[in-house]
């Protein structure tokens, strides 16, 4: 499988993404920031095991 990366990218912008944007429009900062802070650790790992 040479399209793990690609996938791991649409997975992060489904869920953190969505998460991240209804969270901003309801204005729950402390979920918001959450979801940022989960969403950049997500990515850090998956491109610092490349």
């Amino acid at each position: 499988m040479k399209n793990i990366g690609f996938v791991n990218i649409t997975v992060f912008i489904l869920f953190f993404g969505i998460a991240l944007i209804t969270a901003i429009q309801e204005e729950n900062w402390l979920e918001a920031s959450l979801f940022l802070a989960l969403g950049i650790l997500s990515l850090w790992a998956d491109f610092k095991k490349n």
